[in-house]
C-alpha cells in the first residue's frame, strides 16, 4: 500500500533509520568520530535512554577523548544506576586516567550488580572483559607485538574458552610467531567444535605444512576442498603441497 508521494509506508520508516542503531553500525566500523556524532544527534533529539549514554561513552573514549567519555558514562548510570555494562565500561577508563581508587569502585559495582559467573566475575562482566583483552590483542598483532597479542588472547579465553573467532585468532597470531605447534593445538580445539569451519581448515593445513607434516596438511586441505569447493583458497594452499612435492621428486631423480 502506497503511503505517500509513491512511497511505502515501510519505505518512509526506512528514510529516517534508528540513529541508535547506525551509530552502533559506525562503531562496528572503528568510525568512533561518526558514530559520536550519530549519538549526539539523537541525544539531541530527545534520545536520552542508558544505551544511548553508554554508547556514546565508549565512542568517545575510542575517539581518544576520555574525559566525555566519562560524562556520558555518569550520565547513562544517571538513567540506570544498575546498568552493569555502564560501570565496567566507567572503570576501564578510569583505570587508563590512573584514577584506580575510583575504578576499582566501579569494578566492585559492576560486581555487585551483576551475577558471578565460573569465572568469578558477573556474566557480563566476565563477556565484557574477554572482549576487551581480544580487542587489545587485535591491536597487539595489528603492531606486530606477537607476544603482548598472544598473552591478551590467551587472558580472554581463559575467560571465555567457548569464544572460538578468539581461538581462532590466537592460532592466526601463533602461526604469524612461527610457533605451529601451538597453532596447530589451538586450531584442533576449533575444529573439535566445528569441523567443518573453513578457516580453521586452511589455518590446521598450513600449521602441519610448516611441521613438515605433509600428510596432516593434505588432508586438512582435502576435506576443505570437500566440504567448500567453490572456494579458491583452497587450491592455493594445495598447490604448495605440489610444488612441494615436484621438488622432492627433482631431488631423487
Amino acid at each position: 500500500m502506497t503511503a505517500t508521494g509513491g512511497r511505502t509506508l515501510r519505505e518512509l520508516v526506512e528514510l529516517v533509520p534508528d540513529a541508535v542503531d547506525r551509530a552502533r553500525e559506525r562503531f562496528a566500523a572503528r568510525d568512533y568520530v561518526g558514530a559520536v556524532a550519530l549519538l549526539e544527534e539523537a541525544i539531541g533529539g530527545g534520545c536520552v535512554y542508558a544505551d544511548a549514554f553508554n554508547l556514546l561513552g565508549l565512542s568517545l573514549a575510542m575517539a581518544d577523548r576520555p574525559v566525555e567519555g566519562l560524562a556520558a558514562f555518569d550520565r547513562a548510570l544517571a538513567q540506570n544506576p544498575r546498568y552493569v555494562e555502564a560501570h565496567l565500561n566507567r572503570a576501564v577508563l578510569l583505570n587508563g586516567l590512573g584514577r584506580t581508587q575510583e575504578a576499582e569502585q566501579s569494578f566492585a559495582l559492576a560486581e555487585e550488580f551483576g551475577r558471578p559467573d565460573a569465572t568469578g566475575y558477573p556474566t557480563v562482566v566476565g563477556n565484557r572483559l574477554a572482549n576487551a583483552h581480544a580487542a587489545l590483542a587485535d591491536e597487539y598483532r595489528g603492531a606486530g607485538a606477537w607476544d603482548e597479542a598472544i598473552a591478551q588472547y590467551r587472558r580472554a579465553l581463559e575467560l571465555r574458552p567457548t569464544y572460538l573467532d578468539v581461538r581462532l585468532a590466537l592460532s592466526r597470531t601463533l602461526l604469524d610467531a612461527h610457533r605451529y605447534d601451538g597453532a596447530a593445538d589451538e586450531l584442533d580445539r576449533v575444529l573439535a567444535a566445528r569441523p567443518d569451519w573453513l578457516e580453521p581448515l586452511l589455518l590446521r593445513g598450513l600449521a602441519a605444512y610448516f611441521l613438515g607434516a605433509t600428510d596432516a596438511a593434505r588432508a586438512a586441505w582435502d576435506r576443505a576442498a570437500s566440504l567448500h569447493p567453490d572456494d579458491g583458497r583452497v587450491e592455493v594452499y594445495r598447490s604448495m603441497l605440489s610444488r612441494r612435492d615436484a621438488g622432492a621428486a627433482e631431488t631423487h631423480a
